[in-house]
């Protein structure tokens, strides 16, 4: 999706699942959740340690789905923002 289809996306689901998680693993799960549960754009938050890893695992796995939006959140600088665009971020938030 280019940058425009991913905006367009986001506004058709309605909402961003902001997932805070422990470690990865925990990140993943919640993701897992909230797309199984039909909110599809999510939000992994730079506050959960190592979080770059679940935007990683989360964007391979949904990388031929059109109907997910994988980005990152509390980006607060360039090189965070560089990581998580790296590991499959579709949008950065501040």
């Amino acid at each position: 999706m280019d940058k425009i289809e991913v905006v367009n996306k986001i506004k058709e689901i309605g909402v961003v699942a902001v997932i805070r998680g422990n470690n990865p693993e925990e990140a993943v799960a919640m993701s897992e959740a909230c797309i199984k549960g039909g909110v599809t754009a999510i939000e992994l938050a730079f506050t959960t340690p190592r979080a770059h890893e679940a935007i990683r695992e989360l964007a391979k796995k949904y990388a031929d789905n059109p109907d997910v939006v994988i980005g990152a959140g509390t980006v607060l600088d360039a090189v965070t923002a560089r990581i998580a665009i790296l590991e499959g971020a579709q949008f950065v938030v501040s």
